[in-house]
C-alpha cells in the first residue's frame, strides 16, 4: 500500500515527520481527509484534531491544533500549526479552570482563547483519538 510524508511543525519545532497511510485534519471549510496521491490543495486550519493513520488504517497519533496551514501535494503533507498539543496530553479538568479564568478577565483579547479552549474540550469529548 502507498504512503505518504507528514511533517507537523509548530513555530518552536517539528512535532512529527513519518510517513503514513493517512491524515485527517481541520480544516477551515470541514475536515480533509489525505491520502497518497491526493490533490495539491493549500488550505487554512481551524483548531480541532490532526488524527494520523498507519497503512492498515490504525490511529498512530492524535494532535490538536489551534489553527494554522497545510500544503498538500501527492507525495507530502506538511502542517505549519499555531500551537500543537498531544491528544493524550490534554486535561480536560485544567482546560474548564483556563477557560473560568479567562471569562473572569473580561479582556476583549481572551474570547479566542476561550474559542480554542472549548475546541480543546470538544476534541476529548470525541472520543476519537
Amino acid at each position: 500500500m502507498a504512503k505518504i510524508f507528514f511533517d507537523l511543525v509548530s513555530p518552536e519545532n517539528l512535532i512529527f515527520n513519518d510517513q503514513v497511510g493517512m491524515i485527517i485534519l481541520p480544516g477551515k471549510d470541514g475536515d480533509i481527509g489525505i491520502l497518497p496521491g491526493h490533490s495539491k490543495i493549500i488550505s487554512s486550519l481551524r483548531p480541532g484534531r490532526v488524527m494520523v493513520y498507519g497503512e492498515d488504517k490504525t490511529l498512530l497519533k492524535s494532535f490538536f491544533v489551534s489553527g494554522g496551514f497545510a500544503e498538500i501535494n501527492p507525495e507530502k503533507c506538511i502542517v505549519l500549526a499555531e500551537s500543537v498539543n498531544e491528544m493524550s496530553d490534554l486535561d480536560k479538568s485544567s482546560i474548564e479552570t483556563e477557560i473560568q479564568t479567562l471569562e473572569a478577565n473580561n479582556k476583549d483579547d481572551v474570547e479566542d482563547k476561550i474559542y480554542i479552549a472549548r475546541k480543546k474540550i470538544e476534541a476529548i469529548d470525541s472520543k476519537f483519538y
